[in-house]
């Protein structure tokens, strides 16, 4: 890729922003060893402060390569072992296999977390009950899991005798210099949740995140502190080995439009094979990619609820969005008709004129609130693989892993 400067980064982030009515949208590139940034946007709606390179976003899923850069550091030293289930576990899946998503366990904790408690044990009795499990065992297919990092993190914690935060701080933030990361922020940027699903206007985001799910999306940073963090897995001083980090990176499963190591997406782009993170929590969305073979990395961080599609276009500015497939003619669609349910989603797929048009109702775990998504039409571009076409959610993929599956991030099973 060629040097980008920080007034064209600027441009494309600006334009991004507006494009898509985000209230703040940072960028950051590392390249060849320089960091460029541009920010654009306000804190928080209504208020005059402006964002900056530095400013501070909750990054939500990206905390999930973090959660497993710790626990290799902890296998490095012979504490934890990456095909055996996480000490005190209740559960059958390996550390490996949770790391990777397919631990064979739903996406979310089964009962309601209000009365858990924030204090220094709370991860710990949480992670003695039992998950909420899929109709698959350990290993057999891909479907996003933020329990199984909270299984890893209680893990972490029991083996050193302290709390999952400590060992966070003492063996990667601070090894890496990251003084903006961690899990408390004085000033970050307000998360804005849309009034509804494919809504322009905004509203302030809820901000009550418990201290159990923080080992797989509780981490704040800028993205200074991120590209940081991706120049130690591009090769550079930190505390894990090359090993390691070539660990981290192999494909382990594999889901629509992408592969999943430790922690880590891998993605084929234009500029190459990638690896990185989205995130998504509490109006707050966010990206970090790295492209090993150009040891390059970008880190994109928003305030809002549809901040990926403007994240997205950034991405493609830069030539750095994943490589688009030609749409295939499927002649039974209505092999993949019918209405599927997972543990907070329901979805109906119809097929028109060759697509599938994709119904979606979700519920948020963590106001219980149900939102009804606007209709999107999917193309095909495999024999079992849809991209979708239409607004914001452009370009996100799903796909039917086998009959009666459907698996659009996390698994959902046919019911009609």
């Amino acid at each position: 890729m060629r040097p980008v400067s920080a007034q064209q980064l600027e441009e494309w982030a600006a334009e991004a922003r507006k494009r898509w009515s985000v209230p703040a949208l940072a960028v950051g590139i590392l390249q060849e060893g320089a960091v460029v940034s541009a920010a654009d946007g306000v804190l928080e709606l209504g208020r005059p402060e402006p964002v900056s390179p530095d400013t501070v976003f909750r990054i939500a899923s990206i905390t999930k390569p973090f959660t497993a850069t710790l626990a290799m550091t902890l296998v490095q030293d012979r504490l934890l072992a990456l095909d055996e289930p996480p000490p005190g576990a209740p559960v059958e899946a390996t550390v490996r296999q949770l790391l990777s998503h397919q631990g064979g366990l739903a996406s979310e904790w089964p009962q309601a977390l209000d009365g858990v408690g924030n204090d220094d044990d709370a991860l710990l009795r949480v992670t003695e009950g039992q998950p909420a499990r899929l109709p698959i065992g350990p290993g057999e297919l891909f479907s996003y899991c933020n329990t199984g990092f909270w299984f890893v993190a209680a893990a972490i914690a029991r083996v050193l005798g302290t709390t999952f935060e400590e060992a966070m701080r003492t063996r990667v933030l601070e090894p890496l210099g990251l003084q903006s990361t961690g899990f408390e922020a004085e000033a970050p940027a307000s998360g804005h949740k849309q009034v509804e699903k494919g809504a322009i206007e905004h509203a302030p985001a809820e901000k009550r995140y418990p201290r159990v799910r923080r080992p797989g999306g509780g981490l704040l940073s800028s993205v200074g502190d991120l590209l940081r963090f991706a120049e130690h897995h591009l090769g550079g001083p930190g505390p894990l080995t090359a090993e390691s980090i070539a660990e981290m990176q192999r494909p382990l499963s594999a889901g629509p439009g992408f592969r999943y190591g430790l922690g880590w997406f891998l993605w084929e782009t234009r500029a190459g094979s990638a690896v990185g993170h989205p995130g998504s929590v509490l109006g707050y969305e966010s990206l970090l990619r790295l492209v090993p073979g150009e040891r390059l990395a970008v880190a994109a961080l928003s305030n809002s609820s549809r901040g990926y599609a403007a994240i997205r276009d950034v991405m493609g500015d830069l030539h750095l969005g994943e490589e688009e497939l030609s749409e295939v003619a499927l002649e039974n669609l209505t092999a993949f008709a019918g209405r599927y349910r997972g543990q907070e989603v329901e979805l109906e797929f119809v097929p028109e004129d060759g697509r599938l048009r994709v119904e979606r109702t979700e519920v948020d775990p963590f106001s219980g609130e149900t939102s009804v998504y606007p209709s999107v039409r999917a193309r095909p571009i495999g024999e079992r693989e849809f991209e979708i076409v239409d607004g914001e959610w452009r370009g996100d993929r799903f796909d039917f892993p086998r009959p009666g599956f459907v698996c659009m991030s996390s698994l959902a099973t046919r019911i009609e």
